[in-house]
């Protein structure tokens, strides 16, 4: 009898060993990172979004109002990790827009006012991973994507396949991703096809090649090229798709250092059809440099995109606006896009379409490190559009003067401060005329 117990005692640790074994190897790996901030600002309640409504004025007001507000993001990341060949990566985001907007409801940024308690969590990435040994790596899902020409025409979370390899001193990779579906999308203007009633009919795809070469330690160079099919029928009463858009753009990259002196920079061009039935002839160029100077760091951008009916680029967009094109290498506050600016993604210069007007956008900034914990930085930018489509007295944007610190308090905890100001250019000449925009932030974070 007792060596029955004993016997059925082994078994049992034998499966439960059996079974724990997978779990047990398995590693996980968690990262993510909390932001919040106060911003005080005359600018904030509304701003280009990159939609077909927004102008560069949108946001701007004559005796603008002051607002204050606080502002909250958390980021998880889990990685489940069977070995070096495989793992599964996701990204999870909540966002509180302001404290004190929605309790006891559902809301992407609500659940901050008195009780809480908001269901407002948000699916960035969820993507498996796979590194054969001797294959190329392979990304399968919901995944982030950046274009080649710092994210002027893609930089957001799409669903597909990317296949990528590196080589002694080559990469490249190849890409495809659904954007959207007419049969699925119900929320953003795009109705179903009702005669067919047929999944992945009426699409809006992407597809990625990209490729860099190494031809020395100090210099390197690239070419990509991505196409936009876009199928999806806009229309409540066609049965046949009315996009019909086949945009391709094709560029080349390079980056090289001299002496102290690192030099980077894109040309790109895009041909094919729009979807309003013009033709796609918008092209761009870019360039950016910086150098160690009197224990800092200079640095420069500048960008030129074309404008106009047809030479105006075209960058992908969602229900929420344009998902690239916000140019943050310019370290702009409201002039362009702020690093910082989380659900208050505004600004005069959305993306680099510009409201299909195109841009001309130069800035200079300077980063200094006064100790391992403080450090600063300055910027100044101007800009105006490449081609004005309206009645505007002048194509001169603006220019903007900005900085920041930031205060490590802990390795994983950063304080920091940031402030900018808008002189307006002659472009939005009005009566009554529209306020300098300013903005003046405090900031929060951990990361870990």
């Amino acid at each position: 009898m007792k060596s029955s117990k004993v016997m059925a005692a082994l078994v049992s640790l034998g499966l439960a060993a059996a079974v724990a074994s997978p779990a047990m190897a398995l590693e996980n790996q968690f990262s993510g990172s909390f932001t919040t901030f106060y911003d005080l600002s005359n600018y904030s309640a509304a701003g280009n979004d990159g939609s077909a409504t927004a102008t560069n004025a949108t946001g701007l007001a004559n005796n603008a109002p002051t607002e204050n507000y606080f502002v909250q993001r958390v980021r998880l990341g889990y990685n489940a990790k069977a070995s070096e060949s495989a793992k599964l990566v996701t990204l999870f985001q909540i966002d509180y827009k302001y404290w004190g907007k929605d309790s006891y409801a559902a809301s992407l940024s609500g659940g901050s006012a008195l009780g809480s308690r908001g269901l407002n969590i948000q699916t960035k990435n969820i993507y498996l991973d796979l590194n054969l040994p001797g294959a190329v790596n392979t990304k399968i899902g919901m995944q982030p994507v950046s274009d080649a020409f710092k994210g002027s025409i893609m930089s957001a979370d799409a669903a597909g396949i990317l296949f990528s390899h590196d080589y002694a001193k080559a990469s490249a990779s190849a890409g495809f991703f659904r954007m959207g579906d007419s049969f699925d999308l119900y929320g953003d203007n795009y109705k179903e096809n009702t005669s067919t009633k047929t999944v992945g009919r009426n699409t809006y795809d992407l597809f990625i090649l990209d490729a860099k070469y190494s031809i020395n330690k100090e210099t390197k160079v690239g070419a990509a090229y991505y196409f936009i099919a876009d199928n999806r029928q806009n229309s409540a009463t066609a049965v046949q798709p009315t996009n019909k858009a086949k945009v391709s753009t094709l560029g080349v990259n390079a980056e090289t250092i001299v002496g102290p002196l690192t030099v980077n920079g894109f040309a790109l061009t895009q041909f094919g059809d729009k979807s309003d039935g013009t033709k796609a002839k918008g092209y761009a160029f870019n360039f950016g440099a910086k150098i160690p100077l009197a224990g800092g760091t200079a640095r420069t951008e500048f960008i030129y995109t074309s404008g106009g009916a047809e030479g105006s680029l075209v960058i992908p967009s969602s229900v929420n606006g344009t998902e690239g094109g916000g140019f943050y290498d310019n370290e702009m506050v409201i002039l362009s896009r702020d690093k910082n600016a989380t659900n208050f993604d505004n600004a005069i210069i959305y993306d680099v379409n510009n409201v299909n007007q195109g841009v001309v956008f130069g800035s200079l900034g300077y980063d200094y490190t006064f100790s391992p914990k403080l450090s600063g930085s300055a910027n100044a930018g101007f800009a105006a559009v490449a081609r004005d489509r309206g009645a505007h007295n002048s194509n001169y944007l603006g220019s903007e003067i900005n900085c920041e610190a930031n205060y490590k308090l802990l390795p994983e905890v950063t304080l920091g401060a940031r402030v900018g100001y808008v002189f307006l250019g002659d472009y939005f000449k009005t009566s009554p005329s529209v306020d300098n925009p300013y903005d003046l932030k405090i900031i929060a974070k951990y990361s870990f």
